[in-house]
């Protein structure tokens, strides 16, 4: 459900250090001293702080006299850093051991309130269409299987929690599924590394409540990568 006001600042020299506190914090707390954030995975915090340095470095090149260029950049940076914290807040900081006093500190929204009577997921998502696009890049499409015609994520839930992996053969079981990635809309693009080209994808996906609880596990879908 969304917020009268976004957690993300507008202006981007307020997103500039919003963004600096948030990756330090998270930094911080996922540094090895803290055993309660163990569940963010090292990748994930890797990858965060790479946006952070791309998009610091384009957004400090238009602080003085710049091109066009530069502008350009700045925005590129910014889209895909949000397109990346947003599922990355959803699925690892709005449940436990994120406190209420950690997200004040990130200066994100707390919990809200509203949602702390939806239960645990009961259904499951169906991943209606999976293909290549080229470029590593798997399209999905999911919607619930109690509601096929509605294309929403249901209310009260984060998103569709995609778990998978690659390699030279198909997998079957849901444990070789390491890899995770909050689906927030129902057409989602999956990006993957160079090395997965022509390997196998597997994947399944599980609704996600905001207390980040998982309902039950939709089928695996294969797709092989271009």
């Amino acid at each position: 459900m969304a917020h009268s006001q976004d957690y993300i600042p507008t202006r981007d020299a307020d997103f500039d250090g919003w963004f600096e506190n948030l990756r330090k914090y998270v930094t911080e707390k996922s540094s090895g001293q803290n055993s309660m954030w163990i569940h963010i995975p090292q990748e994930k915090i890797t990858a965060f702080a790479e946006l952070y340095t791309t998009w610091h470095t384009a957004y400090g090149k238009t602080i003085a006299p710049h091109t066009s260029v530069d502008t350009e950049a700045k925005n590129r940076a910014r889209k895909a850093a949000i397109v990346f914290i947003r599922p990355f807040v959803a699925q690892f900081l709005k449940f436990d051991p994120v406190t209420n006093e950690d997200r004040m500190s990130m200066r994100i929204h707390n919990r809200d309130t509203i949602h702390s009577t939806i239960g645990i997921p009961t259904t499951r998502p169906v991943i209606s269409d999976i293909r290549p696009l080229g470029g590593f890049q798997v399209v999905l499409r999911f919607q619930d299987e109690a509601t096929p015609a509605r294309k929403a994520v249901p209310y009260g839930y984060n998103g569709c929690l995609l778990n998978f992996t690659w390699g030279a053969e198909r997998v079957t079981d849901y444990a070789a599924l390491t890899q995770t990635q909050l689906m927030t809309r129902s057409i989602w693009t999956l990006s993957l590394p160079p090395e997965a080209e022509k390997t196998y994808l597997s994947c399944a996906p599980r609704w996600q409540n905001e207390k980040g609880e998982l309902g039950p596990w939709g089928e695996i879908k294969t797709v092989v990568i271009a």
